[in-house]
């Protein structure tokens, strides 16, 4: 087997920060860019547009079909419109000390839902928010101490929550609206359980995910919502291990070697064959849809695929 790369499409901007999928089509991602929050659609081009704060450390959304961007500050979630005029905030203890940052996300019913921090600091709260008025509707404990904590879309309504950059720990959860009586919401919680796992991503299917230990280790693939390991790859050679980004990319796995010169862009086979796809450049993975992925710079963002010659 023989792989080439190839790339779909480039974007080029001055300062590229979070970059995260919408939904679990990933048919649009939100984008930090300087002082802008960008909406890209599948082709990276710009959907929509909203001033945001320079160096802003949470994750964002946006909606772009609306026009809205839902926006993690430091002591508020803010949802503003088009033209970045504010709609409502909704005002949460403030993002201090271990505390370091939140996020944010749509549901596939539109409803906004955040990462916010316990107004004890014990812990964060999700809390599911009304989409007109910002109104608290609904909240769940999880235990995190996050300094970065990114919203992973499943085809089955669930978003996982992956506290890649755990104070204490690394650890995951995946939240969803269960079903509820008329007026009322409720949220389903699962809690992975481990404390070294960083969440990457999910296959298309929904069955399948991606987790990278948070030192040194295998790539695990495992079953969801079971969680069972069902392959294990561990780093080729050296002193080389997996970077905390991995995707899905049809048959293949695309995952990135760091701790070897020059850091190794791979595909990982079926039957556990890695080749090496010729690109060493210091970008991170972030999966797309139909067997691609997005590779992002400090000032570039390109769509990418994997062409396979047997």
């Amino acid at each position: 087997m023989t792989v080439e790369l190839e790339i779909l499409a480039e974007l080029a901007l001055d300062e590229v920060g979070i970059v995260v999928a919408n939904n679990s089509a990933r048919s649009t991602f939100t984008v930090a860019a300087g002082d802008c929050l960008l909406a890209l659609d599948a082709g990276l081009a710009v959907a929509g547009r909203w001033p945001v704060e320079a160096r802003s450390r949470g994750w964002h959304s946006t909606l772009p079909g609306r026009g809205l961007a839902l926006i993690s500050g430091h002591d508020e979630v803010r949802l503003v419109n088009h033209a970045g005029s504010l709609l409502w905030r909704f005002q949460h203890a403030p993002w201090a000390g271990a505390f370091e940052s939140g996020s944010t996300w749509f549901d596939v019913a539109g409803r906004p839902y955040a990462v916010v921090p316990a107004p004890s600091y014990e812990g964060c709260l999700v809390v599911c928010l009304d989409l007109e008025s910002g109104r608290l509707l609904a909240q769940a404990p999880v235990e995190a101490a996050p300094a970065g904590i990114e919203p992973v879309h499943h085809p089955d309504g669930w978003v996982g929550l992956s506290e890649g950059e755990g104070q204490d720990a690394v650890r995951a959860w995946w939240i969803r609206t269960a079903g509820h009586p008329p007026g009322q919401v409720r949220m389903e919680v699962l809690d992975a359980g481990w404390d070294d796992q960083v969440l990457s991503d999910v296959d298309s299917s929904g069955t399948k995910i991606i987790t990278i230990p948070h030192d040194s280790g295998p790539l695990a693939v495992r079953s969801f919502p079971g969680l069972e390991v069902l392959r294990a790859i561990d780093p080729p050679g050296g002193h080389a291990r997996w970077d905390f980004t991995a995707c899905f990319a049809g048959d293949l796995l695309i995952g990135k070697l760091i701790g070897c010169s020059p850091e190794r862009l791979v595909a990982v086979a079926d039957d556990g064959i890695v080749c090496d796809l010729g690109e060493d450049e210091a970008s991170w993975l972030i999966p797309a849809s139909y067997g691609t992925w997005l590779a992002a710079t400090r000032t570039m963002i390109r769509r990418c695929r994997v062409l396979v010659r047997r």
